[in-house]
Protein backbone atom coordinates (compact mmCIF):
# COMPACT_ATOMS: atom_id res chain seq x y z
CA UNK A 1 0.00 0.00 0.00
CA UNK A 2 1.81 3.33 -0.94
CA UNK A 3 1.87 5.84 1.30
CA UNK A 4 -1.35 8.38 0.34
CA UNK A 5 -3.33 5.08 0.53
CA UNK A 6 -2.51 4.26 4.01
CA UNK A 7 -3.08 7.90 4.97
CA UNK A 8 -6.66 7.62 3.44
CA UNK A 9 -7.07 4.38 5.37
CA UNK A 10 -6.08 5.68 8.66
CA UNK A 11 -7.93 8.39 8.43
CA UNK A 12 -4.79 10.71 8.69
CA UNK A 13 -5.24 13.93 7.28
CA UNK A 14 -2.62 14.56 4.22
CA UNK A 15 -2.11 17.75 2.45
CA UNK A 16 -4.19 18.09 -0.48
CA UNK A 17 -3.64 17.57 -4.16
CA UNK A 18 -3.94 21.61 -5.05
CA UNK A 19 -2.47 22.58 -2.11
CA UNK A 20 0.77 20.26 -2.78
CA UNK A 21 0.68 21.54 -6.70
CA UNK A 22 0.94 25.27 -5.06
CA UNK A 23 3.65 23.99 -3.20
CA UNK A 24 5.66 22.04 -5.59
CA UNK A 25 5.78 25.10 -8.06
CA UNK A 26 6.68 27.54 -5.31
CA UNK A 27 9.60 25.47 -4.14
CA UNK A 28 10.72 24.99 -7.42
CA UNK A 29 9.98 28.31 -9.30
CA UNK A 30 12.75 29.45 -6.18
CA UNK A 31 14.84 26.85 -6.40
CA UNK A 32 14.02 26.11 -2.61
CA UNK A 33 16.73 23.64 -1.38
CA UNK A 34 15.91 23.67 2.49
CA UNK A 35 12.61 22.55 4.04
CA UNK A 36 10.95 22.53 7.56
CA UNK A 37 7.68 21.05 8.26
CA UNK A 38 5.54 21.83 11.28
CA UNK A 39 3.15 18.53 11.62
CA UNK A 40 4.54 15.31 9.70
CA UNK A 41 1.79 13.23 10.47
CA UNK A 42 2.78 9.92 8.52
CA UNK A 43 5.32 11.82 6.21
CA UNK A 44 3.15 12.12 3.21
CA UNK A 45 4.04 15.50 2.16
CA UNK A 46 7.65 15.40 3.23
CA UNK A 47 7.84 12.57 1.05
CA UNK A 48 6.26 14.52 -1.71
CA UNK A 49 8.99 17.54 -1.15
CA UNK A 50 11.79 14.85 -1.46
CA UNK A 51 10.73 13.82 -5.10
CA UNK A 52 11.37 17.69 -6.03
CA UNK A 53 14.73 18.08 -7.71
CA UNK A 54 15.56 20.90 -6.08
CA UNK A 55 15.21 20.22 -2.58
CA UNK A 56 17.86 18.84 -0.90
CA UNK A 57 17.10 18.75 3.21
CA UNK A 58 13.99 18.50 4.92
CA UNK A 59 13.30 18.52 8.41
CA UNK A 60 9.98 17.20 9.93
CA UNK A 61 8.79 17.71 12.90
CA UNK A 62 6.21 15.22 14.62
CA UNK A 63 4.69 15.00 17.88
CA UNK A 64 2.80 12.23 17.72
CA UNK A 65 4.92 9.28 18.77
CA UNK A 66 2.85 6.53 16.94
CA UNK A 67 2.41 9.17 13.80
CA UNK A 68 6.18 9.72 13.88
CA UNK A 69 7.46 5.66 14.33
CA UNK A 70 5.29 5.45 10.73
CA UNK A 71 7.15 8.44 8.83
CA UNK A 72 10.33 7.67 10.27
CA UNK A 73 9.63 4.32 8.01
CA UNK A 74 10.06 6.72 4.73
CA UNK A 75 12.65 8.91 6.03
CA UNK A 76 15.06 9.09 3.02
CA UNK A 77 18.29 10.80 2.16
CA UNK A 78 16.65 14.26 2.03
CA UNK A 79 14.24 13.68 4.92
CA UNK A 80 15.14 13.91 8.86
CA UNK A 81 11.81 13.62 10.98
CA UNK A 82 11.87 14.87 14.63
CA UNK A 83 9.83 13.21 17.19
CA UNK A 84 9.13 16.80 19.43
CA UNK A 85 6.51 18.86 20.27
CA UNK A 86 6.70 22.07 18.06
CA UNK A 87 7.02 24.55 20.59
CA UNK A 88 9.64 22.61 22.51
CA UNK A 89 11.92 21.99 19.50
CA UNK A 90 14.70 24.07 19.20
CA UNK A 91 16.47 24.57 15.65
CA UNK A 92 19.28 26.30 15.13
CA UNK A 93 19.45 26.58 10.86
CA UNK A 94 17.25 28.22 8.74
CA UNK A 95 15.20 27.16 5.75
CA UNK A 96 14.27 28.71 2.18
CA UNK A 97 10.56 26.98 2.87
CA UNK A 98 8.71 26.33 6.01
CA UNK A 99 5.21 24.37 5.95
CA UNK A 100 2.85 25.26 9.14
CA UNK A 101 0.26 22.11 8.94
CA UNK A 102 0.52 21.71 12.96
CA UNK A 103 -1.98 22.87 15.26
CA UNK A 104 -4.38 25.44 13.99
CA UNK A 105 -5.55 26.90 16.86
CA UNK A 106 -1.91 27.83 17.87
CA UNK A 107 -0.66 28.95 14.12
CA UNK A 108 0.34 32.51 15.27
CA UNK A 109 2.27 31.16 18.40
CA UNK A 110 4.18 28.83 15.49
CA UNK A 111 4.76 31.50 13.03
CA UNK A 112 6.28 33.95 15.46
CA UNK A 113 8.49 30.47 17.16
CA UNK A 114 9.84 29.85 13.37
CA UNK A 115 10.10 33.06 11.28
CA UNK A 116 13.41 33.81 12.29
CA UNK A 117 14.37 30.80 10.52
CA UNK A 118 13.23 31.61 6.98
CA UNK A 119 15.87 32.54 5.44
CA UNK A 120 16.14 35.87 3.15
CA UNK A 121 13.79 35.34 -0.17
CA UNK A 122 11.57 32.54 1.90
CA UNK A 123 8.44 31.05 1.94
CA UNK A 124 6.24 30.44 5.21
CA UNK A 125 3.55 28.23 3.84
CA UNK A 126 0.35 27.78 5.88
CA UNK A 127 -2.40 25.58 5.39
CA UNK A 128 -5.90 25.00 6.54
CA UNK A 129 -6.47 29.05 7.13
CA UNK A 130 -10.07 28.73 6.73
CA UNK A 131 -10.76 25.24 8.17
CA UNK A 132 -13.86 24.86 5.84
CA UNK A 133 -15.28 21.58 7.48
CA UNK A 134 -17.46 23.91 9.56
CA UNK A 135 -19.00 26.10 6.77
CA UNK A 136 -21.96 22.71 6.64
CA UNK A 137 -22.24 22.72 10.08
CA UNK A 138 -25.38 24.37 11.63
CA UNK A 139 -24.18 23.75 15.06
CA UNK A 140 -20.70 24.42 16.15
CA UNK A 141 -19.17 22.71 19.37
CA UNK A 142 -17.88 25.69 21.71
CA UNK A 143 -14.64 24.35 21.34
CA UNK A 144 -15.12 24.70 17.05
CA UNK A 145 -16.43 28.44 17.59
CA UNK A 146 -13.30 28.95 19.65
CA UNK A 147 -10.97 27.45 17.00
CA UNK A 148 -12.86 28.90 14.03
CA UNK A 149 -11.77 32.45 16.00
CA UNK A 150 -8.70 31.64 16.61
CA UNK A 151 -7.65 31.19 12.68
CA UNK A 152 -10.16 34.10 11.90
CA UNK A 153 -7.87 36.08 13.71
CA UNK A 154 -4.60 35.20 13.01
CA UNK A 155 -5.48 34.97 9.47
CA UNK A 156 -6.52 39.02 10.44
CA UNK A 157 -3.14 39.06 12.15
CA UNK A 158 -1.24 37.98 9.21
CA UNK A 159 -2.75 40.90 6.86
CA UNK A 160 -1.24 43.42 9.20
CA UNK A 161 1.72 42.41 9.21
CA UNK A 162 4.27 45.10 7.87
CA UNK A 163 7.95 42.69 7.42
CA UNK A 164 6.11 40.32 5.24
CA UNK A 165 4.23 40.12 2.17
CA UNK A 166 0.97 38.12 2.56
CA UNK A 167 -1.06 36.18 0.13
CA UNK A 168 -4.38 34.30 1.37
CA UNK A 169 -5.72 31.83 -1.70
CA UNK A 170 -9.09 30.46 -1.30
CA UNK A 171 -7.50 27.15 -2.43
CA UNK A 172 -8.78 23.47 -0.66
CA UNK A 173 -9.14 24.78 3.14
CA UNK A 174 -7.35 28.15 2.28
CA UNK A 175 -3.22 28.75 2.33
CA UNK A 176 -1.40 31.61 3.00
CA UNK A 177 1.86 32.18 1.68
CA UNK A 178 4.24 34.49 3.83
CA UNK A 179 7.19 35.89 2.48
CA UNK A 180 9.96 38.20 3.74
CA UNK A 181 10.22 42.06 2.49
Amino acid sequence: MNLKDLCIRDNIPIVRDNTLKLIKEIIIKNNYSSILEIGSAYGYSAVCFSEIDCVNKIVSIEKNIENFKIAKQYENKKINFINGDAFEVFLNEKFDFIFIDGPKSHQGTLFDKYRNLLNDGGTIFIDNIYLKKFDSRKHLTKNQKNLLTKVTNFRNWLSELKDFNVDIKDIDDGIAIVTKK
